[in-house]
């Protein structure tokens, strides 16, 4: 796919000169991308489970016994085999572990973030009931940033409707 994207998919979407073929093509190498990638983490996961199928098998051939028959040399490459699945299973859990603790601080800090939100909504209400005219002028507020609102939307509406005539017109 790398050759028929760089050899002629490519040169032919320049002599085009389109915008929608030089789209195509690097969508098409987006695609083969993700694909290279699923692909070698297949692969690699492959891998891994061929050499544990090995690593159990050797293990169950043996039948515990250190001495005879292959020699000492492969049994010192499985006791390898498994001394690597084992730090990568526990590499693996302290990764989840501290990614676990982290969530549990950020958690924390998130309802500590929302009871000072919740006790600064409250202040607020209080001293907007204490104080008559701050209520006018948090109406006000509010129907300004309402009609201000309104406008952008329009603006936005004309723009749009405004592209769209161009476009297709």
């Amino acid at each position: 796919m790398t050759d028929l994207l760089d050899a002629r998919m490519a040169p032919a979407a320049e002599r085009t000169g389109r915008a929608q073929h030089s789209q195509l093509v690097r969508r098409y190498r987006e695609i083969l991308f993700d694909c290279t990638a699923d692909f070698r983490k297949t692969g690699s996961a492959v891998a891994r489970r061929r050499e544990a199928r090995e690593l159990f098998r050797g293990a169950q051939g043996t039948g515990g016994s250190l001495e005879g028959g292959g020699g000492g040399g492969g049994r010192d490459e499985q006791m390898e085999h498994l001394l690597r699945e084992r730090n990568a299973i526990g590499g693996a859990a302290r990764g989840a572990e501290a990614v676990l603790g982290q969530a549990s601080e950020v958690r924390a800090e998130l309802r500590n973030q929302g009871g000072a939100l919740r006790g600064i909504r409250g202040r607020a209400l209080q001293v907007a009931g204490a104080v008559p005219g701050l209520n006018r002028l948090i109406d006000s507020i509010r129907r300004r940033r309402s009609r201000d609102d309104t406008i952008l939307a329009g603006v936005i509406a004309a723009c749009i409707l405004f592209t769209l005539w161009y476009v297709l017109g």
